[in-house]
């Protein structure tokens, strides 16, 4: 177990948190909205422009016009985002605001199927962005194996609102263990509970901040662990430098979200 406080500096933090809310839930990449809604493009574009996610009837040409390479994945699902929604267009609508506040994970690159607990490697994917994959692998190295490199296939990115945890758990559906997982916090800072190999031991608590790493791997990957709590009350902001990068107005949604939010990249070898 590692850990590195401070590993990122303000103006990377302000990178990632843009890169989670604006392209990191973009399809192909699934988010939990996906069981429910299918692909969502633009979601955060639709939060800054106000819009509603509503259902209707798709045309032929409307299916044809989806921006995706693989548009099978596409055709059950009727839901866009638009200005208004009326009872004769639409059976079912959202506000995007509340899609984003209720948005909990998205994956990257190989995608998690959490239902059956492992990597299904037949669902529609891209690679993890190329700027992730130089920062988790240069992370990666003090718990690399001598003479080895990470290799980052899959990331799980999670984001918590006020009241939300995560309880006690093991990362296990990766196939080498004594690869690390780099674990990314940005936004408010958490509590993190690490365990033992039975859930009966007594964690150590810690404090993760925005801009701290945390890699596990070998042993480490066999302790339970977990967030039971992140702060938002005003008197615990520690990350006034990180937030003063979102005082213009364009960056409003971003600043009023992540002022009240944490996010975690979670970065992994699968093979």
């Amino acid at each position: 177990f590692y850990f590195i406080p401070g590993a990122l500096s303000n103006e990377e933090q302000g990178y990632w948190i843009r890169e989670s809310l604006v392209s990191f839930p973009q399809p192909p990449n699934r988010t939990n909205h996906t069981a429910l809604y299918g692909p969502i493009f633009g979601l955060f574009d639709a939060v800054c422009n106000h819009k509603v996610l509503v259902e209707v009837a798709r045309t032929t040409s409307e299916v044809e016009n989806i921006p995706c390479d693989d548009k099978t994945i596409f055709t059950p699902r009727r839901y866009f985002f638009t200005d208004f929604c009326t009872v004769e267009t639409a059976c079912k609508s959202v506000a995007a605001s509340v899609l984003l506040r209720k948005l909990r994970w998205s994956t990257l690159g190989l995608q998690f199927d959490w239902s059956k607990r492992n990597y299904d490697v037949s669902l529609p994917h891209k690679k993890i962005p190329d700027a992730l994959c130089h920062l988790a692998k240069k992370m990666a190295l003090p718990a690399m194996p001598d003479g080895e490199q990470f290799q980052p296939e899959a990331a799980i990115v999670n984001y918590f609102g006020q009241s939300d945890m995560l309880g006690g758990h093991l990362d296990d559906m990766e196939r080498d263990w004594s690869k690390p997982i780099v674990s990314i916090s940005l936004g408010c800072k958490a509590i993190f509970l690490l365990g033992g190999k039975s859930k009966e031991d007594t964690p150590l608590a810690m404090f993760l901040r925005s801009g701290d790493i945390v890699l596990m791997a070998g042993e480490a990957r066999e302790c339970f662990h977990g967030v039971p709590r992140i702060f938002t009350e005003h008197e615990h902001i520690d990350n006034k430098a990180l937030m003063s990068l979102f005082s213009n107005d364009a960056d409003l949604y971003i600043r009023d979200y992540i002022k009240t939010s944490r996010i975690n990249i979670n970065i992994r070898q699968v093979n």
